[in-house]
């Protein structure tokens, strides 16, 4: 069925709708494109929330071009965007919270097509499918998202599908935000922390059509791996132990390609292959590199064991 559009005298009332974007050292004609697009929004009962984890940039002049009296702005000292979100969900007086990132782009129905798809099913929050956009090659790639399987744990589904639930899709309601909020430990893997923890308290809708544009970088991102190890430690009982062996092997390729420090790489090496019976030998023995023939030996035989053990378990 296709949406019709909204209207004034649509079945749905009009709430007050508020958009959050943390902002930190954003090339101005980035910035002004991502808060464009949310002021040209057919829906237009919204306040905008603003919130500068302190940047050396000019952040405030690009609002000042725009000249529209619902956005607020607000500069903090400088931590993360974590902290920076969560300020502004709080500082938030709508009925529901529309996530956004400084550099990404909506699709001027973007929020009328969340409002109508939430209430239409009595969801707390939904996240959506986007379009990846590279601005240097001119091109453009569809990323859709899906329910959850029966049975299927969100962060499994999270690390299968990568951009399963990504942030400026995110809508919800403002009580369901304010509970949840950001964690503000974490610099890497922040989406998937709030979307586990979020998904196991309320229920998700699935925004199948895209109206997320998300521009791709060429940019090298900085890595914060320890962040990543956090984030899995505490999720490790909901990942399937096949999912959780690729998760960690690429994430050791990734660390290595970095030069990260030893203690991060062999974590890597060992929870790449902590569920053995998912791996042959022969990648059980690249993965884990022994550097003499006593480790080879030593690993040869807690690999046997391991499969042996888990063989009679079965039995």
């Amino acid at each position: 069925m296709k949406d019709e559009p909204f209207s004034k005298d649509s079945q749905f009332q009009r709430p007050l709708i508020s958009v959050v974007i943390p902002v930190y050292n954003e090339k101005q004609d980035i910035f002004k494109n991502t808060l464009e697009s949310v002021v040209k929004q057919t829906y237009n009962n919204i306040e905008i929330a603003v919130v500068d984890d302190g940047s050396d940039v000019d952040i405030h002049s690009v609002i000042e071009q725009l000249n529209d009296h619902r956005i607020s702005y607000y500069k903090l000292k400088h931590q993360n965007a974590n902290v920076a979100r969560n300020f502004g969900i709080e500082k938030s007086k709508g009925k529901y919270i529309a996530m956004l990132d400084s550099d990404d782009i909506w699709i001027e129905t973007h929020i009328e097509d969340c409002i109508r798809l939430i209430e239409n099913a009595c969801a707390d929050g939904l996240y959506g499918s986007l379009i990846l956009k590279n601005p240097v090659k001119n091109t453009q790639q569809l990323v859709s998202v899906r329910e959850l399987k029966a049975s299927e744990t969100m962060i499994d589904y999270l690390l299968s599908a990568g951009y399963g639930a990504q942030t400026s899709t995110l809508f919800l309601s403002s009580e369901s935000a304010k509970n949840i909020l950001w964690n503000p430990r974490l610099n890497r893997h922040q989406d998937y922390d709030f979307v586990v923890r979020y998904s196991k308290k309320y229920k998700f809708a699935v925004k199948t059509t895209p109206s997320v544009i998300y521009l791709i970088s060429n940019k090298t991102s900085v890595i914060d791996f320890k962040s990543c190890i956090q984030f899995i430690k505490e999720n490790k009982k909901d990942i399937s132990p096949n999912l959780y062996n690729n998760y960690n092997r690429q994430m050791l390729y990734l660390a290595k390609s970095r030069n990260e420090p030893h203690e991060i790489i062999e974590y890597y090496r060992i929870e790449a292959v902590r569920y053995k019976e998912f791996v042959s030998y022969v990648q059980f023995m690249v993965i884990r590199e022994p550097q003499s023939h006593i480790k080879k030996f030593k690993l040869k035989l807690e690999y046997l064991f391991y499969i042996l053990y888990a063989y009679f378990t079965i039995l």
